[in-house]
């Protein structure tokens, strides 16, 4: 014993590197691997004298080793759905889809069996012969190729997975690194789950994981891409080739190496006839079949470029996600899970009426024209706020190098969802000022001045100084195709869409309120993000800033995005209504269960019978073919409406709406304030200065919804709200500036009127009434013939009807 001590060290010392680092591996197995591994000692131990010294470190350092598999979920591939359950994009990072076991074909199984680890079934997560051969073949070079099973695999590509998605570089090289002690640490996480998983669970986990092309994970996504069939659907030679290819992803791919493919592919042909998986009919079938034969090669390519025209309601549905807090609380963990949650994104989109917008838009103003005008068409429903159509004429490009017709931008919506700053939308403004007029206790048969006058001032109470002043003061001008009366009823200037009228209405508001009205229906500045909640907390002057002038909040210099528009508009439809405009309806996660989401919001933001006075008054802009809607009615279908035409014609807008769409549609250069001009629209040719917006943008409104609306039942909007009737004459003397006058009796816009010309400012008090009317004038106060300094304020009592 005394002389054979000393011989130890120096024979340990001599044993060749790659032996002693081998033997680490293996006696370490060795050590908890069970039978396998005595038996495996009984043929090792002689040829290293019985080196308890290096069994002792092989076990050291085996047991270093973590016992348990701690990943995360596989990144999986997310789908964006359209209304009827149809594919408009996939979204991946590693394009995988993630199967159950019984819906892989028992070919594939037997191929990944027959040539990685035909005993699978057998061992206990490490096999001993595998070990052997692999310590026969390395020893001498010290490569760690060879000797792993199905188990062991799978550890492996968990772990490199899992490393990858937590952008860990330590840890993927730690899953990568071609050393013995990453071996024994998948060795010893396989005896471990071999320990809690069944054989077909890890099996069913490695043909999912497994790399089986150049850009495809999981052995679905493979059999799509190549075959164009589902993995339940393969057959030998197809499974054959899958197996054989994750080798070596690229070296093996049939498509970019046919020739080697092949070969691969008949090795593992040959593994599976030899088990007995194939008969020797089946051998000689599938071993003679050529590639080409056998592909029929799917091209799935992430993101929205592959949705074609609808890709940009694709792209503002990944936006709104990734600016959705309840969808997850910060941007990274959105794009996590947009990019490899494996979600079903379930969209607002109706694909039939998309077409029928696509094939419109692009008919009427071709995306490849060289005038280079855009025209676009979105739709929100009344009542939900889902997005039925978002479309343009041109083919959606995120990429750098675009072409003729494409784009990135977004027309219909938002700066921060994907669209530019909006465009200005003319008279389409003049119905927030309406709604306005409204909801202040004022009558559509009141009447106002239609008579062109230079105006300096305009109330604006968020202002420092309590209004806006002009200067020089503001003149607006009208272009109407008929003869006008002096006073017009507030119902003729919006058929009419009469400037001048409505600058005077501005008049007798408030620009901060008109404002305000416009936002609680979603109408803002495109530059804001309706998505964020400082868009409807902050103050009015600081989301419209200088945009509170007259001519912008009056007459629509404002830019609005198409989207907002017609989700206001949908307001008036849906009895007032108003939901932000919504294109996911519901995202499931990869386990099936739904996952939270900021949905329309819906809220009453008016009146009931405010918004069916509104809804009727629009409706006569196409009712009257005098009116700016000429008569363009949707046959068998109520709607309304209004035209807007931007300053010197840049921008023309039709926005309109039956109750079961608000459809806006925006036509104009994207780029540049360019009149259109000197080229044709259909049968129309467009001359200079004669483009408005019942010129191009409401022929193409009608048109859609005629196609939108075919099936639908017909909906009627409420009758004509009464015309109120003054309770007594009522009738007012010469108004002697200095003195309030006599009002009791008259429509709140005619006593404002005789106030303001004895030289006061207007308050007005709304108050029950046993004695006046609803919305007439009860009196003032002070009383009449009360003498007052001109500037002061006088209140208008205004009848709210009978208390109770």
């Amino acid at each position: 014993m005394a002389t054979s001590s000393p011989s130890r060290p120096a024979q340990r010392r001599s044993l060749p590197a790659a032996l002693a680092q081998t033997l680490y591996l293996l006696l370490g197995i060795i050590a908890v691997a069970g039978l396998g591994g005595v038996l495996l000692a009984a043929f090792f131990l002689p040829a290293v004298s019985a080196t308890s010294a290096v069994a002792e470190d092989g076990v050291a350092l085996f047991e270093s080793y973590p016992s348990e598999l701690e990943v995360a979920p596989l990144n999986e591939a997310s789908r964006i759905e359209a209304a009827d359950g149809s594919l408009l994009a996939t979204f991946y990072t590693e394009n995988r889809i993630m199967v159950p076991l019984e819906e892989i074909s028992p070919h594939m199984q037997h191929a990944v069996i027959a040539v990685e680890d035909r005993r699978f079934y057998e061992h206990g997560g490490v096999d001993p012969r595998g070990l052997t051969r692999a310590f026969l073949s390395n020893s001498v070079g010290g490569a760690t190729q060879g000797g792993s099973t199905l188990t062991q695999q799978y550890v492996k590509n968990a772990l490199l997975m899992d490393a990858v998605q937590r952008g860990d570089q330590e840890d993927i090289e730690a899953a990568t690194e071609t050393t013995y002690g990453r071996k024994l640490r998948e060795a010893k996480l396989a005896i471990s789950l071999e320990k809690k998983w069944d054989k077909d669970e890890i099996l069913n986990g490695y043909l999912n994981v497994a790399q089986f092309g150049p850009s495809q994970y999981g052995v679905e996504t493979a059999s799509q891409h190549y075959f164009s069939k589902s993995a339940k659907d393969l057959n030998p030679g197809e499974a054959a080739m899958l197996a054989g290819i994750t080798n070596g992803p690229n070296q093996y791919d049939p498509v970019a190496h046919p020739e080697a493919g092949e070969k691969r592919r008949n090795e593992v042909l040959g593994d599976m006839h030899r088990e007995g998986y194939i008969t020797d009919e089946e051998y000689e079938q599938y071993r003679t079949q050529p590639v080409e034969e056998m592909l029929k090669i799917q091209e799935v390519r992430a993101g929205c470029a592959d949705a074609g025209r609808s890709g940009f309601f694709c792209d503002y549905v990944t936006r709104t996600l990734l600016n959705d807090p309840e969808f997850a609380p910060t941007y990274e963990e959105r794009r996590k899970l947009l990019y490899g949650g494996g979600l079903t994104i379930r969209t607002t989109l109706d694909p039939a009426k998309q077409k029928a917008a696509e094939d419109i838009l692009q008919r009427r103003v071709p995306a490849d024209a060289g005038h280079g005008f855009g025209h676009s068409i979105v739709t929100v429903e009344p009542g939900t706020g889902k997005i039925l159509v978002m479309a343009q004429n041109r083919t959606f490009n995120p990429h750098q190098e675009i072409g003729p017709g494409e784009t990135a931008i977004n027309y219909n919506v938002p700066n921060a969802l994907g669209g530019s700053n909006g465009f200005p939308v003319g008279s389409t403004f003049k119905p927030f000022v309406l709604h306005e007029w409204i909801k202040s206790g004022r009558s559509i048969y009141d009447t106002v001045s239609t008579g062109r006058e230079e105006m300096k001032e305009f109330p604006a109470t968020c202002l420092g100084s309590g209004a806006w002043r002009e200067n020089p003061g503001y003149n607006p001008d009208n272009a109407v195709s008929v003869k006008l009366q002096p006073m017009e009823t507030v119902l003729n200037s919006t058929k009419f869409s009469v400037n001048t009228s409505y600058a005077n209405m501005a008049r007798q508001l408030d620009l901060c309120d008109i404002a305000e009205t416009a936002r609680s229906v979603g109408a803002v500045p495109a530059t804001h993000n309706p998505y964020d909640q400082a868009t409807w907390d902050a103050p009015i002057e600081d989301i419209y800033k200088t945009e509170l002038a007259p001519s912008v909040v009056v007459l629509g210099e404002l830019r609005i995005s198409a989207l907002d528009m017609a989700g206001a508009y949908a307001t008036y439809a849906s009895g007032g209504t108003y939901c932000r405009p919504q294109a996911v309806t519901e995202v499931i996660d990869r386990n099936g269960e739904p996952m939270p989401i900021t949905g329309a919001q819906c809220e009453q933001r008016m009146d009931k019978e405010d918004a069916d006075t509104m809804a009727w008054v629009l409706q006569q802009d196409l009712e009257d073919p005098r009116a700016t809607g000429k008569g363009r009615t949707i046959p068998g279908h109520p709607a309304g409406g209004k035209t807007g035409t931007s300053n010197q014609q840049f921008h023309t807008w039709y926005v309109g709406f039956t109750r079961q769409m608000s459809t806006a549609v925006w036509f104009g250069h994207p780029q540049a304030n360019k009149r259109p001009e000197g080229f044709n629209v259909d049968d129309t040719y467009l001359r200079q200065g004669k483009v408005w917006g019942n010129t191009v943008s409401l022929p193409t409104w009608q048109e859609y919804m005629t196609a939108a609306h075919e099936g639908l039942p017909a909906e009627a909007f409420p009758p004509a709200p009464a015309r109120p009737t003054p309770p007594g004459p009522g009738q007012v003397g010469e108004v002697t500036p200095g003195t309030v006058p006599n009002v009791a009796g008259m429509y709140l816009s005619q006593a404002q009127t005789a106030v303001e010309q004895a030289g006061y400012r207007v308050e007005v008090r709304r108050e029950p009434s046993d004695s006046v009317g609803q919305w007439f004038v009860i009196g003032t106060d002070p009383a009449p013939g009360t003498a007052l300094p001109a500037g002061s304020t006088v209140t208008i009592r205004q009848s709210t009807g009978r208390e109770g």
